[in-house]
C-alpha cells in the first residue's frame, strides 16, 4: 500500500527521525543493500510491518510503500516471501501512521499552520520544578511501623 504524504506533514524531521519516532527500525538489506524500515509484532523478525520510503524529485511528496512480511524467503538465493499488500493489518497500520502525521492547515496567507492534537509535540516530560516535597529523615525503625 503506497502512502503519498507531503514532507511539511512530517513537522521539519528527516523521514528516517520520524518513523524511528513511529515505531520503525531502519534496516539494510545484505544482498541487494536497500535500505528499508521495519516494525516488528513481537521478539521475532517475523511477522513484521515493511516499510520502503521513496522521495520525490521536487521534495514536495514523498512515498511510504508499506506492506506485511509474514516469513523470510523460502528458498535460497530468492527475494520473494509471503506478503500482504492490503488488508485489514495493513490498513489499519496505514491508518496509524496517518494519525500521527500533522495535519496541513492553510490560512489566507499560504502558510501552513501545525494543529495543537499533534501527538508527537505533546510527549515530554512533566515539570518537576513544582513538586518539591520535603521528606522527613526516618530511623529504619520508624520505616517499619
Amino acid at each position: 500500500m503506497k502512502i503519498k504524504i507531503k514532507t511539511e506533514q512530517l513537522g521539519g524531521t528527516s523521514p528516517a527521525q520520524w518513523l524511528r519516532r513511529a515505531g520503525y527500525v531502519y534496516i539494510v538489506d545484505r544482498q541487494t543493500d536497500q535500505e528499508s524500515f521495519a516494525r516488528r509484532f513481537n521478539r521475532d523478525f517475523y511477522p513484521r510491518f515493511h516499510l520502503y520510503v521513496q522521495l520525490e524529485p521536487d521534495k514536495d511528496f514523498l512515498f511510504f510503500n508499506l506492506h506485511l512480511d509474514h516469513k523470510k524467503a523460502s528458498y535460497e538465493g530468492q527475494s520473494r516471501h509471503s506478503a500482504d499488500y492490503d488488508g485489514e493489518l495493513v490498513e489499519g497500520e496505514a491508518a496509524r501512521l496517518q494519525a500521527l502525521l500533522r495535519p496541513i492547515n492553510t490560512s489566507t496567507t499560504g502558510s501552513t499552520s501545525v494543529d495543537n492534537h499533534d501527538v508527537l509535540n505533546r510527549l515530554q516530560a512533566p515539570d518537576i520544578s513544582q513538586r518539591r516535597e520535603i521528606l522527613k529523615k526516618q530511623s529504619w525503625w520508624q520505616k517499619i511501623f
